[in-house]
């Protein structure tokens, strides 16, 4: 089986490096040529998907100035417009369903999928997206559970309107009877399902809808065989099989021609992270931690610019050697079935140089084959 790796698409100016030097080497985001460039050099470089995050908020005002997080172009609008520059390679969005009616998104999918020709898949978040009051205020009337049954709901609802146009349920959040107007989705009995959840709620989710898994990069080995272990556990309860539950992770590359230009280039990208913007962004998802000095004396220096690097993911700044014997850890200890993977700087060359100095190394290794030799499967 081989490995799907895909790119965590860059919808906003930096995607995981808190750098303004970052902010300032990556392509325009507003410039439509940019994302042109980026989803046909995936294409053509052999990469499975093209995975789009969602955030709501900024992470606080120093971050937002220095272009972090924001602008960010909303996914299901931003795939559209790589569908008619692609041809093969998939396109998975992001949804909050805490705000977005399952009908708004059960139309919105049939026709990415009719249009692309079956080649896109929904990614659900539960939460706000980084968002507080007032911003995130309707989220934040269902607790952590209720957004789950929530999301369980929209997902039962939308699988009606795909599968046979005909929708007759009955919920705790819904109450919805009759048809919505197509198309239905090409991908039958429905697209493929993205989840990251990882408490008991989430788990019980991922397990019972989920056919990939998200996990971030950070996640240690023993967390994450067991989270994985749990989900594909429910996934059998459910009377699905475990195997139909693939296992994807985060990491952050940077590949040169040897080991020593990459730690260079990594280094650097270390000291051109801006350490408020890591508080910010910290802060936003820590909220028991409020105030600069509180993480910094835990964390410190070093590990705050670690953070700052990569965000939540794992970090690969290696050689093609070392970058490929990382991704084969992925693969063999932590049980990966796919990687999505972000460029620091999101230049086409970067990618280009992936694919020549890495993708041949783990297709010698029989880890991964080019999505043309598999039918562009998911």
């Amino acid at each position: 089986m081989s490995l799907r790796i895909g790119l965590f698409y860059p919808n906003t100016q930096s995607m995981h490096a808190l750098s303004p030097d970052v902010v300032r080497q990556s392509p325009d985001l507003l410039d439509m040529q940019s994302h042109i460039d980026c989803a046909k050099v995936s294409e053509a470089a052999g990469l499975d998907y093209l995975f789009m995050a969602e955030v709501w908020s900024p992470y606080g005002p120093r971050s937002r100035q220095g272009g972090i997080v924001d602008p960010t172009l909303l996914s299901p609008v931003l795939a559209a417009t790589l569908i008619p520059v692609t041809r093969q390679i998939r396109l998975i969005t992001t949804v909050h369903t805490s705000w977005f009616h399952p009908l708004a998104i059960a139309r919105m999918g049939g026709a990415l999928d009719s249009l692309s020709n079956g080649r896109w898949g929904l990614n659900i978040v539960t939460g706000a997206g980084f968002a507080d009051k007032p911003v995130g205020a309707e989220s934040a009337e269902l607790d952590h559970d209720a957004r789950y049954q929530r999301a369980a709901e929209v997902v039962e609802i939308m699988s009606q309107s795909w599968s046979h146009g005909e929708i007759d349920f009955s919920g705790e959040h819904f109450r919805i009877s009759g048809r919505i107007v197509g198309p239905r989705t090409v991908q039958q009995p429905r697209p493929l399902l993205v989840s990251a959840g990882a408490s008991d709620a989430g788990r019980n989710f991922a397990g019972r809808y989920a056919d990939y898994v998200f996990m971030p990069g950070r996640t240690p080995l023993a967390d994450c065989r067991a989270r994985i272990a749990d989900i594909r556990r429910i996934a059998r309860e459910a009377g699905r099989s475990e195997g139909s539950v693939k296992l994807q992770m985060h990491a952050s590359m940077l590949v040169r021609e040897s080991e020593d230009e990459a730690l260079e280039a990594s280094a650097s990208l270390s000291q051109s992270v801006d350490l408020d913007y890591v508080v910010e962004y910290l802060n936003s998802i820590r909220r028991n931690i409020s105030t600069y000095d509180d993480i910094y004396a835990q964390l410190g220096e070093l590990e705050l610019r670690k953070i700052g690097k990569v965000s939540g993911a794992r970090e690969i700044h290696a050689g093609p050697d070392r970058a490929a014997d990382e991704i084969e850890r992925l693969a063999t200890e932590f049980g990966c079935d796919g990687i999505a993977l972000t460029f620091p700087v999101w230049q086409p060359e970067e990618i280009k140089r992936f694919s020549k100095l890495v993708l041949p190394r783990l297709e010698k290794r029989g880890l991964w084959t080019h999505p043309a030799s598999r039918g562009w499967t998911w």
